[in-house]
């Protein structure tokens, strides 16, 4: 028996009209009417529904309606299909937000990842007026780099775009190698602006990266 004639048998047997019947599953009349003459199926969930209703099997109710059962086949290996690739998909979506955070994350940070690492094995540090090119001081002792270091505190800086509308304060110069100190072949310095707020990681090899950053520097700590 095919499936329109079993729906149409088992309406009849519960002394359903079309319409009482369209309205327990939530369907049009016409639709019911199609069901019954073949000319559609109800959907995966309705039939599970009618099924359910009924206390029929699904066996029971698709035997001998081989195209329907094949259609319900098709319909469920689509479904798995379908959700295989949403999830590959998901995955993928994923996977891109997080290499593009990680990328950008990396990209964005690096002058003050490279100088945070730098100032590390700093031997020398000479601090200038920025205005006028004076040096002011020279620390070339661990101790007073170390608390310059600590004081920069380069790990805490937020980038930022903003252009730095104010005057420079301080030009710091790092070395690591002591014998070429004067030559500046590779600088590596950071200007800071006014009470600190802002500073600028400018550092000429490689690649003449130059990045600003809002910070929260004490420069009092700084000349001593």
């Amino acid at each position: 028996m095919q499936l329109g004639q079993m729906i149409a048998k088992i309406r009849k047997e519960q002394g359903m009209t079309q319409e009482t019947f369209a309205k327990k599953f939530d369907v049009t009349r016409q639709t019911v009417s199609n069901w019954e003459n073949e000319k559609s199926y109800p959907d995966l969930h309705t039939l599970i529904k009618i099924s359910d209703e009924f206390n029929l099997s699904l066996d029971v109710l698709l035997k001998g309606d081989t195209t329907m059962v094949k259609d319900i086949d098709k319909k469920i290996k689509k479904h798995s299909l379908y959700k295989g690739v949403i999830v590959v998909l998901v995955f993928m979506v994923v996977g891109l937000f997080a290499f593009i955070q990680f990328n950008n994350g990396s990209m964005n940070d690096t002058a003050k990842d490279y100088m945070d690492n730098y100032v590390k094995g700093v031997k020398v540090i000479e601090i200038y007026d920025a205005a006028n090119k004076e040096l002011l001081v020279k620390y070339d002792d661990k101790h007073n780099i170390d608390k310059v270091i600590s004081a920069l505190n380069i790990k805490s800086w937020k980038e930022t775009e903003k252009s730095i509308g104010m005057n420079p304060k301080y030009t710091i110069k790092f070395y690591c190698d002591t014998t070429n100190q004067d030559e500046e072949k590779d600088i590596k310095e950071i200007t800071l602006y006014e009470n600190g707020e802002y500073a600028t990681i400018f550092i000429t090899s490689p690649g003449g990266v130059k990045q600003n950053y809002k910070t929260s520097i004490d420069i009092s700590e700084l000349v001593i």
